[in-house]
């Protein structure tokens, strides 16, 4: 009788460690909530993600939220034609750094928007990095710039960074 026990512990053990390999990192790197839906050019967005588990793969997908006068209240500024330009800087454990800039239009050519309105709000899930290799465990820093030219931008109410692990 004994000898079972310690098999079945020994396989509860088993089976316990190999689903806390297999588990999945997804998780919010960021999460920003701009006040009078307002952001200025030099206010970057700072956030760390730590690494659990590496190596890991996973898509890094920025959602944001957009109001109707986005990108600026200013109707000269309708040629910018709803571009969100942002640049995004992620500095890995051992301090090497990888940058790219990011242009996204989220208005078609005739300046209507590429997403339903809901609650005032359009919404969009961009890719940014798809299959992005976190090589080794700890924290990496991500910033993000907002490079739109004509300060602020305005209409923008929300903006996450999410990583989803692809094992």
């Amino acid at each position: 009788m004994k000898g079972k026990f310690n098999i079945f512990i020994l396989l509860i053990i088993f089976v316990l460690s190999f689903v806390s390999c297999t588990e999945k990192q997804d998780s919010a790197v960021l999460s920003r909530d701009f006040e009078g839906e307002v952001w200025n050019r030099f206010d970057y967005l700072d956030a760390s993600y730590n690494v659990v588990k590496a190596p890991m793969i996973a898509d890094v997908v920025m959602e944001i939220e957009v109001t109707d006068v986005f990108p600026n209240i200013y109707p000269y500024h309708d040629d910018d034609n709803g571009v969100f330009y942002i640049a995004v800087t992620i500095s890995s454990p051992d301090g090497a750094r990888r940058a790219r800039e990011f242009k996204f239009s989220l208005k078609d050519k005739e300046g209507n928007f590429k997403s339903e309105k809901v609650d005032g709000y359009y919404h969009y899930e961009l890719p940014l990095l798809s299959e992005m290799t976190f090589s080794e465990r700890g924290t990496y820093d991500f910033r993000i710039e907002n490079k739109y030219s004509k300060d602020p931008l305005y209409g923008i109410k929300s903006l996450k960074i999410n990583c989803l692990n692809k094992k």
